[in-house]
C-alpha cells in the first residue's frame, strides 16, 4: 500500500497548498512518482481520490490536535492548548486555509465531500462540546457550536491577515461568552507539523 500512501500524501499536499480544480492527476501523478496506471488503480477517478484526501486530512487533524490536548490533565489546560494548537497550524508553513471548507467551495453539490467536511466539523464540535463541558461551562453543546464557527471565521481571517492580535480578540470574546477566564494564546512557531 505505500504506493496508494504515495498518491494521497502527494495529492494531500497539492489540494491544500493550491485547491482541488487546480492540480489535476498527471500533477499528482508526478508528485507522487506513480504511472497513471498506479493512480487509476487505487483511485479510479479524482472525486474518489478527493474523497480519501479529505478522510486523511480528518485522520491527521484528529490525531494531532487529540495529541496536543490530552497531554494536559486540567480542563482549563485542555481548552487552552485547543486554541493554541490552532494558533500553531494558522501560523505554520503547512497553513492554506481548511481543506474541509475549500472542498465544499469548490465543489458545490457533491454530497459525499459535503458528508466528510459535515463529520469533520461535527468531529471538532463535539471534541469542544465535551472540554466546556469539562470545564463547567454552562450549556457546552450550544457554545461548542459558537466556538466552531468562530474558529472557522478565524481560519479564514488567518489566511487574509496574518493577525495573531485579530484571533486574540475574538478568542477573549468565546472566552467572556462561556464565563471562563481569559486563557492566553501562545506565541506561534513555524515549526508546527500537522
Amino acid at each position: 500500500m505505500k504506493k496508494r500512501d504515495d498518491i494521497l500524501n502527494a495529492a494531500l499536499k497539492l489540494f491544500n497548498e493550491h485547491g482541488y480544480h487546480a492540480v489535476g492527476v498527471d500533477w499528482i501523478r508526478d508528485e507522487a512518482q506513480v504511472s497513471k496506471m498506479t493512480l487509476y488503480k487505487y483511485f479510479p477517478n479524482k472525486d474518489n481520490l478527493v474523497e480519501e484526501v479529505l478522510k486523511l486530512r480528518h485522520s491527521q487533524f484528529k490525531d494531532s490536535l487529540e495529541s496536543e490536548v490530552f497531554k494536559h490533565s486540567e480542563p482549563l489546560e485542555r481548552l487552552n492548548a485547543f486554541i493554541n494548537w490552532h494558533v500553531a497550524w494558522f501560523f505554520s508553513q503547512d497553513f492554506h486555509g481548511c481543506m474541509f471548507i475549500k472542498a465544499t467551495g469548490e465543489f458545490h453539490g457533491i454530497e459525499t465531500f459535503l458528508k466528510v467536511s459535515q463529520a469533520h466539523k461535527d468531529w471538532v464540535a463535539s471534541l469542544l462540546t465535551s472540554l466546556l463541558s469539562d470545564a463547567g461551562v454552562d450549556n457546552p453543546s450550544a457554545l461548542s457550536q459558537l466556538f466552531v464557527v468562530t474558529i472557522d471565521g478565524m481560519i479564514v481571517n488567518a489566511s487574509i491577515f496574518h493577525s495573531l492580535e485579530r484571533i486574540e480578540s475574538a478568542w477573549n470574546q468565546l472566552c467572556k461568552a462561556a464565563s471562563l477566564p481569559s486563557l492566553p494564546l501562545e506565541a506561534p512557531s513555524k515549526a508546527f507539523v500537522m
